[in-house]
């Protein structure tokens, strides 16, 4: 018996929704939750019409929301700074986005959804940075939104490419999720870098 044989019954049974909703919200907290790998796998199998693909999204949207927003009020609490300094990384990670917030805190949220770890880091730098909920609830609604069609959108499209494989759509998803994210990352830090170098200003002329 094959592993899509297995997860089949799953990937069509009701409770699949409230699964992939509890997921996206406890991957906020607890990077290590393979929420992604589910909703790819949900969207490989929505090629069939079962489960529903509207529902998937819908379901993973809302769960990343409701994560993110835990991540947020525990980074918030007195709890957070504890946690985040326990790894000087994290820390000076966290720090460092925090100091963008200012500028461009919706854009960060939003690109940071599609980075490996780049959720927990941006909703701790939120949180930390106290950034009002009237700016972070609306751009993690964006970004929960986009972050959902689109994983299950890959899956779906692996599962349309690869009828007789759906293992083998659901392993070309990961990669191109993958992909995508390591492509976002080279362009921000490219980016960052490229601000961060010093102007040199030209000595104005000696008669």
């Amino acid at each position: 018996m094959d592993l899509m044989t297995l997860v089949g019954p799953v990937m069509t049974s009701p409770l699949l929704y409230p699964l992939l909703a509890g997921l996206s919200s406890l991957d906020g907290v607890v990077p290590m939750i393979p929420s992604e790998a589910a909703v790819l796998a949900a969207g490989v199998f929505a090629h069939t019409g079962t489960p529903s693909l509207s529902l998937v999204v819908a379901a993973t949207a809302l769960g990343v929301f409701i994560g993110d927003h835990l991540a947020y009020g525990l980074s918030r609490s007195v709890f957070g700074p504890r946690l985040i300094n326990r790894s000087q990384h994290v820390s000076q990670t966290v720090a460092a986005a925090g100091q963008q917030l200012n500028s461009r805190a919706g854009l960060l949220i939003v690109t940071s959804r599609f980075l490996p770890g780049g959720r927990v880091t941006m909703n701790a730098a939120c949180g930390t940075a106290r950034l009002p909920l009237s700016r972070f609830s609306p751009a993690s609604a964006i970004a929960a939104l986009a972050w959902a069609a689109y994983t299950a959108g890959l899956g779906f499209l692996g599962g349309e490419a690869f009828v007789e494989n759906p293992l083998l759509g659901l392993a070309v998803g990961l990669g191109l999720s993958l992909a995508f994210g390591g492509a976002i990352k080279l362009t921000r830090r490219r980016t960052t870098r490229r601000m961060a170098r010093p102007r040199v200003r030209p000595l104005p002329y000696a008669a």
